[in-house]
């Protein structure tokens, strides 16, 4: 899809976001939420609200604004008070609404271009305080040690509670070669930890891929920005011209992506999928559903499976949301991948853009996605096929297991097949192959599992 920010908002258009990220990207000059917009859901808003507010209750809002103004320590403009009110009416809605301003809405292009300044964590808000999504790969906050499922309670002295959500995030926005200091708690560490984070310019790379060992590929997709879906054609191209042609198995790792475009994460999933195998959902890929009728969407499959027949495993954990869980959940579905990992983060809400003004809108919750068997994504998640904890693994522990057998004791009886067998060849090229899998069981046991699922799966077709 090609990027647009409609800067004709004139505030009469409804701006329908995938947002299929998990809220906040700190990052400067971002607000930044991962903004996926349908283009053909750029709407008109020619219909007035049904419901009014009485007239008490608009008495009891002025009256407040009148004693702000006339007694309060400090003199508070007018829009200043009308923007907060505003805002605290929404944010208390739900973890992913919020008040734009002037600044937000201009910075919302930045959010899907993969280049900004920032630590580079998504977050979400929980009782007053931040939760960490996900690390954004390769970032400042991942390579401090900052991971999925923290909780940051301090931004240097001050706590969290005490001040407002987007007070919290202005503190920890800042510019390129600052430094920000963060007090997390962390499930299994008894004390906090107090973690500073340097500030810098961050360029995602949405795609990588690599060959796990010959005619076993690997692609991660660390967020579904708007080139992500060329990216992973020509990430497959790339393995399938590796393993000349002969693809054994692909995982597709979608650890701690905390989502991006909704109709990128669509395309993606239809590199995959055969429309002729998708008949039983009615080729729905993912639907939401709303409140008012125009917000009951579905995107559908075509034929454009790049690898038929070919063995995947999906790998999700807890720092995979939104546009992850839409892509795990189609493949689950439709049994085109194994699902392995831990289960995903549960962010399966909508939000649209709906302007208030010449210069703000509201992001608002409208809609919830659905699997195209119908499952919610919501507060549930995709629930991994086989659940693969995070585990530390010794490596001698591993390369002792797979040294042992008949060969390895003394005097044991020979195979006198002839049928060209040469042991030190064999030997040479078996231990080689330890040594690769050795390095995954150790570097990423969720990764090893994968892999050797897909051996298993291959040889079984």
């Amino acid at each position: 899809m090609i990027w647009k920010f409609y800067k004709d908002v004139s505030m009469k258009s409804f701006l329908k976001l995938s947002i299929t990220t998990t809220i906040i990207v700190l990052a400067t000059p971002s607000f930044a939420f991962s903004i996926p917009f349908f283009d053909h859901d750029v709407k008109e808003k020619t219909t007035t609200p049904s419901n009014t507010v009485s007239e008490k209750e608009i008495q009891r809002l002025t009256k407040t604004i009148a004693v702000i103004q006339s007694d309060y320590i400090k003199k508070v403009d007018d829009k200043t008070l009308m923007d907060n009110a505003i805002n605290g009416m929404i944010t208390r809605l739900d973890p992913h609404s919020a008040f734009l301003d002037k600044q937000e809405l201009s910075e919302l292009e930045s959010t899907v271009s993969g280049e900004f300044v920032g630590i580079g964590v998504e977050l979400t808000t929980e009782r007053g305080m931040l939760r960490v999504i996900s690390p954004i790969a390769d970032s400042p906050a991942a390579k401090a040690g900052i991971k999925p499922g923290d909780l940051l309670i301090k931004v240097g002295d001050k706590l969290i509670q005490d001040m407002t959500v987007n007070e919290a995030i202005a503190q920890i926005k800042g510019k390129p070669g600052t430094s920000v200091t963060l007090t997390i708690l962390r499930k299994d560490e008894t004390k906090p930890l107090v973690i500073t984070v340097m500030r810098e310019l961050i360029k995602t790379q949405a795609v990588q891929s690599k060959m796990l060992l010959p005619g076993f590929g690997y692609i991660r997709i660390t967020s579904f920005q708007d080139s992500a879906e060329k990216q992973v054609r020509d990430a497959i191209a790339k393995l399938q011209t590796e393993s000349q042609g002969h693809l054994k198995g692909m995982v597709l790792d979608l650890r701690n992506n905390p989502g991006g475009l909704l109709d990128v994460s669509a395309e993606i999933v239809n590199l995959f999928l055969d429309k002729d195998e998708t008949a039983r959902y009615h080729n729905i890929i993912v639907s939401t559903k709303g409140r008012i009728p125009n917000e009951d969407t579905s995107i559908t499959a075509h034929d454009d499976d790049l690898i038929p027949h070919v063995p995947m495993v999906v790998l999700i954990n807890g720092g995979s949301a939104s546009a992850s869980e839409i892509v795990a959940g189609a493949l689950q579905d439709y049994k085109r991948a194994l699902i392995m990992g831990t289960r995903s983060f549960g962010k399966g809400s909508v939000q649209t853009i709906i302007p208030i003004g010449t210069d703000s809108a509201l992001k608002l919750t409208t809609a919830l996605y659905y699997t195209p068997s119908g499952r919610e994504i919501q507060a549930r998640g995709i629930e991994p096929d086989v659940i693969v904890p995070e585990l530390n693994v010794d490596e001698k522990q591993v390369a002792g297991m797979l040294d042992m057998d008949e060969a390895n004791y003394d005097h044991h009886i020979e195979n006198d097949t002839n049928d060209g067998y040469e042991k030190k060849t064999h030997d040479a090229q078996r231990n080689e192959l330890q040594k690769s899998t050795v390095k995954f069981a150790k570097e990423d046991y969720q990764l090893y599992e994968a892999l050797m699922m897909l051996k298993g799966m291959h040889a079984l077709k």
